[in-house]
């Protein structure tokens, strides 16, 4: 090709990412017919029942009155003063944790996953993940020259399935001398899931017994927490954390942290990979690594956003307050969520089962059909690879009550079609 001078590993077919296709035919809608008459489950974005993006007002607040200095310096690479104890607050609460934690700035949950799958896996290797799991995550294995590998979520009990989780990971120790296994939870994107303390612990023990049967591998298992503070209680969803424990020394226990929907600042990229460290040692190494990738990559990450998430977890009356409010914002998801979950069952919608958070997932044949037939329905949702899914964080009760027979006559009209 003529006046073209891509390296050959980067000629590659890129399709427009699928969420923000969806999203844009359906502002296009909305513009031409109005709000009342569409319905928009594109993006994952916390919105009002106007149409308003929802951010919290004390992080507002802290913006608006931020010295313009603090908003344009360079950060250090690894993260401000104090932004690693603000990430430790927001985590695990004021009491310290018994890990070792050491948390490396990142450009929100994307760029924490950027820095896993380049420092922990080498060339060619699989990261493993569930089967119902965010689009990107196969983008950014295969950007670095990793790939990804799934494993079926649910059981016949649509219970989290340790089993097929167990075997695809002996799959890969028995050729990979790094393994990294990543799960969402709580609240999975796509699906709401969250996985229960017992879950947890049987999958650690999986972990834990496969670092002693093959102590020449390296597993490195992280939990990306980007939905924990949209599911149940503080106490409730960082129970997870309490699992790792006895850990073999050939693992590592890592967690994705974003400030994307916790402090509501999507457009504001700040998140961080942290590590838990077992041993101090291992916290100090972890991220001299990080910070070597970071300066490598994007050099530092926004200041403005680390120093709102250090001035709300330092302060304890900030802190109570931000708290508050995500609350409120919680419930207010949660509501519609429930409200949606409960209408497709009324009406026959087979849906993945959800606990709370952002995301519904519809398990359906031919997704993207399925999707095109419900935009000429003015009904916009992102079309998976095992299904759809929708989004009740952006979408009002009313319509989350109304799309469910919608839906179901899509799927249904797909799948005779496909026949």
């Amino acid at each position: 090709m003529d006046y073209v001078t891509l390296a050959k590993h980067s000629v590659r077919e890129y399709a427009p990412d699928k969420i923000f296709e969806a999203s844009q035919k359906a502002k296009a809608s909305i513009a031409r017919l109005g709000e009342d008459q569409v319905i928009n489950s594109t993006l994952g974005e916390c919105l009002d029942d106007e149409g308003r993006l929802m951010v919290l007002p004390v992080v507002e607040h802290l913006l608006r009155t931020m010295p313009v200095e603090e908003i344009c310096s360079y950060a250090p690479i690894a993260g401000i003063a104090g932004f690693n104890e603000a990430v430790e607050i927001s985590l695990f609460g004021e009491g310290k944790s018994r890990f070792h934690v050491s948390a490396v700035a990142t450009p929100g949950g994307c760029g924490a996953l950027r820095h896993l799958v380049w420092n922990f896996l080498d060339e060619g290797d699989a990261m493993l993940t569930t089967d119902w799991h965010w689009g990107p995550y196969r983008n950014i294995c295969e950007e670095h020259g990793r790939k990804l590998e799934t494993f079926p979520m649910f059981d016949d009990q649509d219970n989290f399935h340790v089993e097929a989780m167990e075997e695809s990971l002996e799959a890969l120790l028995k050729r990979q001398k790094q393994v990294v296994l990543a799960l969402n939870t709580p609240a999975n994107n796509p699906t709401g899931y969250s996985m229960t303390k017992e879950e947890m612990d049987r999958t650690v023990e999986v972990i834990r017994r496969c670092g002693k049967q093959y102590p020449d591998r390296n597993i490195t298992f992280c939990l990306d927490v980007s939905y924990i503070d949209f599911d149940d209680t503080f106490e409730r969803t960082r129970e997870i954390f309490d699992s790792i424990r006895d850990m073999p020394t050939n693992t590592m226990a890592l967690v994705v942290f974003s400030m994307s929907k916790s402090y509501t600042m999507c457009g504001m990229r700040c998140g961080a990979l942290v590590c838990l460290g077992e041993t101090e040692e291992a916290a100090e190494t972890f991220k001299a690594a990080m910070s070597y990738s970071s300066r490598s990559v994007w050099s530092n990450v926004v200041r403005a956003a680390q120093k709102v998430l250090v001035d709300i977890n330092l302060n304890p009356e900030l802190k109570a307050e931000a708290d508050r409010q995500r609350e409120g914002f919680k419930k207010q998801i949660s509501a519609r969520g429930q409200a949606f979950y409960r209408e497709a069952k009324e009406v026959g919608l087979k849906c993945c089962p959800y606990r709370n958070g952002y995301f519904i997932a519809i398990p359906c044949e031919n997704p993207a059909r399925v999707a095109q037939i419900l935009c000429e329905e003015n009904v916009f949702v992102v079309p998976l690879a095992k299904g759809l899914r929708f989004s009740p964080c952006a979408v009002t009760m009313e319509k989350c009550l109304r799309a469910p027979k919608l839906i179901k006559a899509a799927v249904e009209k797909g799948q005779e079609e496909s026949r």
